[in-house]
């Protein structure tokens, strides 16, 4: 038997080591249900529910699960923004894990970005890639842009608008129309532009009711124009500006009835010009054509398939897939938007 053992012991060793030495394969963890649509029969559906994300499963045996069990690394615990890639990667701040939820699926990369230049994340709020698949976090406590190559390694951080410190960046967005990437700086009322290099181009805005100006400014979008979509949060509206035209347009107010806004959140744009705003404190997702006018509210109250608790930011990729942050249920959701 000791003989056995001799030639037995050495050999599953090293099956282990070559094993946990190959690059770890990920796949996001999901639930699937394609019986929800909105509006429901019998009318023709223009968004299709599609199922539910709620972390990434690391493939096979590695080291670490046989010596301390299963990982909850790529578990997701309150999403507040997401954003897809031109190759389909995803980026997911998570404040519940303080970090960022990197899946690269072309080689089923993931990686959980949790500090920078060796100072932890402790606030993640926006999330946006470049069309180089370079990744940028607005960072609200620490006060920084910081940036990442599209592995998720760190590269820089951006602190200052000209010459003065960014207060509380909040919102981003890169724009695909002028190359430049908008970021809200919420206490200051404005959004800062700058280029992917990270140096300031020029601020927008600033505190005021009129239209053009702003009042707690969050999240951001833009659509395949190059228009700027902005949560204009404590003036309870959505304010759209034109980088060709320099103009600004508005629409929304205060109210419980449909199309009001009482927490508007996150905001996107798909193909058909049609905008989505996540409402948090009525759980849905509110539709508006591109004038403002109240088209459709998807989703309710609750924790089942469809159902929000608290929304916050979205993003719609170049699939017209609607991703939904439904924060305080721990999961992104997933719909198709049914174009015409």
């Amino acid at each position: 038997m000791k003989n056995i053992l001799k030639y037995i012991l050495p050999a599953i060793l090293l099956s282990t080591v070559l094993l946990c030495c190959a690059p770890a394969k990920w796949t996001p963890i999901r639930q699937c249900n394609t019986g929800i649509s909105w509006p429901p029969p019998p009318d023709d559906p223009k968004v299709r529910y599609l199922g539910i994300l709620t972390g990434f499963h690391q493939e096979g045996l590695t080291l670490s699960s046989l010596v301390f069990g299963e990982s909850n690394k790529g578990r997701i615990i309150k999403p507040v923004a997401i954003v897809r890639g031109h190759d389909d990667r995803m980026a997911i701040a998570d404040q519940g894990r303080k970090g960022v939820h990197l899946y690269i699926p072309a080689s089923q990369e993931y990686h959980f970005i949790f500090e920078a230049n060796g100072e932890s994340i402790q606030s993640p709020v926006g999330v946006a890639f470049d069309d180089q698949e370079k990744l940028y976090v607005t960072e609200s406590l620490l006060r920084k842009i910081l940036v990442f190559d599209a592995q998720g390694n760190f590269q820089s951080a951006i602190t200052m608008a000209g010459n003065e410190m960014i207060q509380r960046p909040t919102g981003i967005v890169f724009n695909t129309y002028d190359k430049q990437l908008y970021v809200s700086d919420t206490l200051r009322h404005q959004i800062l532009v700058f280029n992917k290099n990270g140096d300031f181009v020029t601020r927008l805005s600033s505190r005021g009711d009129t239209l053009g100006t702003l009042n707690f400014p969050t999240h951001l979008g833009c659509d395949k124009e190059g228009n700027l979509y902005i949560v204009d949060s404590l003036n309870f509206r959505t304010q759209i500006y034109s980088p060709k035209t320099l103009t600004w347009q508005m629409f929304g107010r205060h109210g419980n009835g449909s199309g009001d806004f009482a927490s508007p959140k996150g905001i996107d744009v798909d193909k058909n010009g049609i905008i989505y705003i996540a409402e948090a404190l009525f759980d849905t997702v509110q539709l508006f054509d591109n004038t403002g006018r109240y088209l459709l509210a998807i989703g309710s109250q609750g924790n089942g398939q469809g159902q929000f608790w608290m929304p916050s930011g979205l993003s719609i990729d170049e699939k017209d897939r609607l991703y939904v942050c439904d924060t305080y249920n721990q999961r992104i959701q997933i719909m198709q938007i049914i174009s015409d």
